[in-house]
């Protein structure tokens, strides 16, 4: 009789609790999602909480060249940007590069100290550029219990590098030639916003030109082909 009336009491609490359970489960915390975003407040991924449609952005990068065949390369890049809407916009840029000999060029060095002859070397030594954005994702992402939003975009264009041609023998070091040619470019990067004026940058943007293979060789036939490098960035924007 005991099992009966326990089981009854069991019966009961278990449809009051499924029934009123929902009841519960809405005036709690633990529903409202208060741990994604500190301002309690859910944001659609496809709402934009920071624009930058119609407004001037400027940009302050720096970086290292990637690949470059005997040089370390290090970079400074401002940017002017412009978005026409949250999808398309335009930049112009100018890159300010220094170079130094790479651990290639010193074993090198020791075989032209040895009698070997040195090879002529073309440096990058400035960009000029413009660029089409497109920003077709947008995203946030939770990093140290602070929400963080972000565009993902991939660049195209082109421009002018300006380069230096000369051989380590060169003496003295003005028998460097100039030329400058024309740049196609190819990036992608992540741009990061801090607030609706301060943002984050990273970015990789590559250049490729046509040249002479054999340039300041005499006696020898022109050879053109494609030379191309990446440079990987990191800055900071600010948003008028």
């Amino acid at each position: 009789m005991q099992k009966k009336i326990w089981s009854g009491i069991g019966l009961l609490l278990i449809s009051f609790w499924v029934e009123h359970a929902p009841a519960f489960a809405s005036s709690s915390d633990d529903y409202n999602f208060s741990w994604l975003d500190p301002e309690k407040k859910i944001y659609v991924l496809q709402n934009r909480r920071y624009r930058k449609a119609g407004s001037a952005q400027f940009y302050a990068l720096g970086g290292m060249s990637l690949g470059d065949t005997y040089r370390t390369v290090i970079q400074a890049q401002p940017r002017l940007a412009w978005w026409v809407n949250e999808d398309m916009g335009f930049e112009v840029f100018y890159s300010y590069r220094t170079h130094s000999p790479n651990n290639v060029y010193e074993a090198l060095d020791k075989a032209i100290a040895a009698g070997a002859q040195s090879p002529y070397i073309r440096e990058v030594r400035s960009q000029f550029g413009v660029l089409y954005n497109w920003a077709p994702w947008y995203a946030k992402i939770n990093v140290f219990n602070s929400v963080l939003y972000f565009d993902w975009y991939f660049s195209i264009g082109a421009g002018m590098i300006g380069t230096m041609i000369g051989q380590k023998t060169d003496i003295p070091a003005n028998n460097w030639s100039s030329q400058n040619l024309f740049a196609a470019y190819l990036g992608t990067g992540h741009l990061f916003h801090l607030s609706e004026h301060w943002k984050i940058r990273l970015d990789v943007l590559g250049h490729f030109y046509v040249a002479n293979v054999f340039e300041r060789l005499t006696g020898v036939a022109p050879k053109n082909a494609v030379f191309s490098n990446f440079a990987s960035q990191v800055g900071i924007g600010y948003q008028l």
